[in-house]
Formats: C-alpha cells, structure tokens, sequence
C-alpha cells in the first residue's frame, strides 16, 4: 500500500490527522531506505545517491526560507554585488551565480546595469519555480539584461564557444565553511570559464576555531539522570556517544570563549584547487585560565568579497546566522585545575565514504595526563 497515495481506498476511513501521520512516516521510512541504499552502494554510486540526497534538500523552500531571513548573508552578498557593479555600467558583463536557488544574487547582480547576463545554474527541482521568478521580474525588460536557468549540475553547464564570465558568485558555504563539499562544482566553473581579472565572490575563506566551556554539553547528558523522577542514567553512554562523536550547530554567547581564535584553513578562491580541500591541519596551542573546563572546540567561518572586504562572518562575537556555530564537544571535559597549557593539532579531512562530509580529528597533550584524541564526524 502506498501511504502517499491520498486516494488509496485503503485510507478513505482514516482521519486527516491519522494520513498525513501515515505519510509523515512513510516519508522518514523512504528516507532511511535511502541512507542504507546508499551506504551498500560501491563508492561512485555512493557518491550519486549522496548528491542525489543534497540537491533534494535544497528542492525544500524551508532551507531557502532560512537563507533569505538571514540578514547578515543577504547584506553581504549585496554589499559586495553593489561594490563589483560600479566598474559595470557601460559595458557588456557576464556573471554566472553557481547553485543559484531562488534566484537572489542572480537577479541582484542582473539590476545592477543595463548589460549584465546572468547564467544561474540550479540543479534541484527549484529550477523550475526559478524560471518562473525570473519571467516575472525580467519579463518586461530588456532582453539584454537578463538571467538564463540552466538546470544543470555544474559541472555540466556549458557556455557557447569562446565565451568567458567576469564574475563567478556562489553560496556554496556549509556548517564549518566545508560541509555538503560545494565549493569543487564552483572551482570547475572557475577553471572552465572565468576571464583571466575575473572575479570570484567570495574571493577568500577562512575557518577558525576556539577553546570553550559550555553547560551545554553537561545539560544535554545530565538530563538523562532523572527523567520525570526515574532514574535513566543508564542512557548517559548511549547518550555521550551520541552527541559527541557528531558536531552541533547552535549558536554559542562568546562569554563561553576561553581563547583566541586559531585558524584551521584560508582559502584564495582565485588559487585554490580541489585537491587542496582533501585535508587541513592546524597546531593547536592555548592556555585554560585557572577554575574553568574545557568542554569542546567552536568553529565558524569569515568571508572576503573582494575589494568590498571582508563583508561576512559567523563568528558568536557577531550577528547570528542561519550556519549559527559548528561545535565539537568532548566526550570527557578537560579540568583545568590552577591552569594548563594544552597543545597538540587538529585535523580536517574529507569522508571517505560520506562524499559531502569530513572527519574531524583532535589530538591533544596535557601536561601530567594522558594525551586525548577526539574524532566527529561531519555529515
């Protein structure tokens, strides 16, 4: 029986409420046949149903919702398309704006002067509706300022012979700047069509992490030591091995900051090649102030858009965004007693079978102690 199927004779009888339970469940049911399929799959159909998997989340208008209401995103790719455009107006300008969703920044750089083409590449089911957006704001226009929809993945879209872009722009950034593994169908544009003077937005990357102490770790696994007055701490394990071998994304009060920031990767998208994405490696050196705790290490990125700076940051000394923080969460806290000086590195390196993920790594010396190493997975 198909419990999707509103007109199955078999669910006539059953309450509104009773079917679109059966179909929420039905939807969770296909969604985990998916995972196991995916993961019997040899490594090149794995890497299919992976990205099978993300660019049917991203036909999801929740997820673009999310991205619009972030102000500070949206106000940082507009600053940076207004600041590109002043060298425009008079002259002919190919953009082409990879995985452009609802069509945002293609149609913000469209606007901008009255010879701009725009090439949007979406590969979801959103290229349809992104047609659509795109007739209703251009279709009075010149035909010369305009936005071609190529429903595409991008490292199929193809621009006619000898044809160049003068600016690649691109969202591609996931939760720890890496995550979901974008940025290589950007760099394939890159390589395949960007003048030489061309510009990329965001022109630079960098992923940063620091030292915190957090009750949110010691409230997530505390909670399991009375549930309604039962005594459920059997779970605490279970529970530990639960949300600290993945990271959380949430946003973090920089009060919990217990150091400077260290930079883990910086990326000149102008330079940077694919290759370079397979593995990060940073030292890791600091100091745990006397009476505090080491709960865990956050992340955040900083973007650069060219000569308008750098426009864009997810830190938790600045305005929340929708990546909110990226935080990796110790299984065992470290005690900092009157002081301690830690040091050690941490790793970044691409999934070797989730093809969108990475494995984090950290490996730690405490003088006196037992050296630590924490693995997550990012995925």
């Amino acid at each position: 029986m198909d419990l999707e199927d509103e007109s199955d004779p078999g669910l006539a009888g059953l309450s509104p409420e009773f079917q679109a339970m059966l179909g929420g469940l039905s939807g969770h049911m296909a969604s985990f046949s998916k995972l196991l399929e995916q993961r019997t799959l040899p490594k090149e159909q794995a890497k299919d149903k992976d990205d099978e998997v993300y660019l049917d989340s991203y036909a999801d208008l929740g997820i673009h919702e999310d991205m619009l209401k972030d102000t500070a995103r949206v106000e940082a790719y507009r600053i940076a398309i207004e600041h590109c455009a002043r060298s425009w107006e008079g002259r002919e300008v190919t953009v082409i704006d990879v995985g452009a969703g609802t069509g945002l920044l293609s149609i913000l750089c469209a606007r901008q002067a009255t010879h701009v083409q725009v090439h949007a590449i979406e590969a979801s089911r959103l290229a349809h509706f992104l047609r659509q957006i795109v007739e209703t704001n251009f279709g009075g226009f010149d035909t010369k300022q305009a936005v071609h929809v190529h429903e595409c993945l991008a490292e199929d879209f193809q621009l006619s012979d000898g044809q160049k872009a003068d600016v690649i722009v691109s969202e591609w950034m996931g939760y720890c700047l890496l995550y979901e593994n974008m940025l290589p169908s950007v760099l394939s544009v890159r390589d395949r069509y960007l003048k030489k003077g061309g510009v990329m937005l965001p022109s630079r990357c960098r992923l940063l992490m620091a030292p915190i102490q957090d009750s949110w770790r010691e409230e997530k696994l505390g909670f399991w030591n009375s549930v309604c007055g039962i005594d459920m701490s059997a779970l605490v394990p279970l529970a530990t091995a639960t949300f600290c071998s993945v990271p959380q994304h949430r946003l973090v009060n920089s009060a919990v900051l217990l150091g400077d920031a260290i930079e883990i990767a910086h990326l000149d998208l102008q330079t940077v090649k694919c290759e370079d994405l397979d593995r990060f490696q940073t030292d890791v050196a600091f100091t745990l102030p006397a009476g505090t705790r080491l709960d865990g290490m956050v992340t955040w990125f900083e973007c650069e858009f060219g000569d308008a700076g750098w426009q864009l940051s997810t830190s938790p000394l600045k305005p929340a965004t929708h990546w909110k923080q990226t935080v990796f969460y110790f299984r065992d806290p470290v005690e900092a007693g009157g002081g301690v000086s830690i040091s050690g590195r941490m790793m970044l390196e691409r999934h070797n079978e989730f093809s969108r993920g990475y494995r984090a790594t950290f490996e730690l010396k405490i003088p006196g102690r037992k050296p630590r190493m924490e693995v997550f997975e990012l995925r």
